[in-house]
């Protein structure tokens, strides 16, 4: 055969390994059902098989733990090759190596990242009930903050908050999801939870019912009016540098992401999926009837900004691991 049809027959093979797929696609979610990882991953099943050739089932599993490091962790075992299992995890774990370099939990540039869903700010919400309405009393009241696992960003940001602005709170770790937080804020054994953002905060009568008391991101988004930005009340530049290395991850939030052992052509036509879902104007339609914020970055950017976080000044690092202790 010659070099020109053996060639060929290798692009017709590639192509046909593309577009077959796996006719069964599980998306598994590091969290409880509710909540905003539960409802992109719902939202994404529902639409995603215009995108995925061969594919005739996406099911939805729901592994919490940990804050999703349990996920995280059985992502980083699979021996799935095919692409028929994707997950999501938290947007934290990005961030993993600087937060706990000696952790083999998860490791953020072995995963295939397929796609994240935004880049909007996270909050800090307080109940109207608890009296708890400003940035001030925020940090002055003792409480307690609700958070799903230490690696997740509703722990590692109020974390920070804490250790940066001398805040006298505690924080709770165990929920299996922010539903669980919202339920235990309801019936006041929790008085406030961090990383919510504006996708849950837009439903309902979320902001009739809690205070949003500050903006957590790198750069502004004043997405809602009167809300404090965080890294404006730092107490000089190092501290700021850190708090912003921390709220970074929001950049790449609801992640979706293939285990290592996913074979190129599987991340090809993963990640080929996520940007036709991108483009999709039934996704984005669906996605504003759900109230979904979306302004999904595509898997080789989630990727190259992770890099760029990993390869950051290591004393700002350093300092931003202090704070998530």
């Amino acid at each position: 055969m010659s070099a020109q049809s053996l060639f060929l027959a290798s692009a017709l093979s590639l192509s046909l390994s593309l577009a077959a797929g796996a006719e069964t696609l599980t998306i598994q979610v590091g969290y409880g059902s509710g909540g905003s990882y539960d409802e992109a991953a719902r939202l994404i099943a529902e639409h995603i098989p215009r995108h995925l050739p061969g594919t005739t089932e996406v099911v939805v599993e729901n592994v919490p733990g940990a804050g999703s490091v349990k996920l995280a962790k059985m992502m980083m075992s699979s021996t799935t090759t095919d692409g028929s299992q994707i997950g999501t995890v938290s947007s934290a774990l990005a961030l993993l190596p600087i937060f706990n370099p000696d952790s083999t939990d998860f490791d953020p540039t072995k995963v295939h990242y397929l796609a994240s869903m935004t880049n909007s700010a996270s909050y800090c919400i307080t109940p109207k009930a608890s009296g708890i309405d400003s940035l001030d009393a925020f940090l002055t009241q003792e409480f307690k903050v609700g958070a799903t696992g230490r690696d997740s960003t509703t722990y590692t940001y109020p974390a920070a908050i804490r250790a940066a602005l001398g805040a006298r709170y505690d924080i709770v770790t165990g929920f299996e999801s922010a539903t669980e937080i919202d339920l235990a804020m309801e019936r006041g054994e929790i008085g406030a939870r961090c990383g919510i953002g504006v996708t849950t905060l837009s439903k309902g009568d979320m902001l009739d019912r809690y205070n949003v008391i500050v903006e957590l991101a790198p750069t502004p988004k004043n997405e809602l009016p009167g809300v404090p930005f965080l890294l404006d009340r730092a107490p000089d530049e190092a501290t700021r540098k850190a708090l912003e290395l921390v709220v970074s991850s929001g950049s790449v939030h609801l992640p979706f992401l293939a285990p290592p052992a996913t074979s190129e052509e599987a991340v090809a036509r993963l990640r080929a999926a996520f940007d036709g879902l991108a483009a999709d104007p039934e996704f984005a339609a669906a996605a504003e009837r759900q109230g979904f914020e979306l302004i999904m970055t595509s898997g080789v950017e989630v990727e190259r900004l992770i890099d760029g976080f990993l390869a950051s000044d290591p004393a700002v690092q350093e300092a931003a691991r202090a704070l998530v202790q």
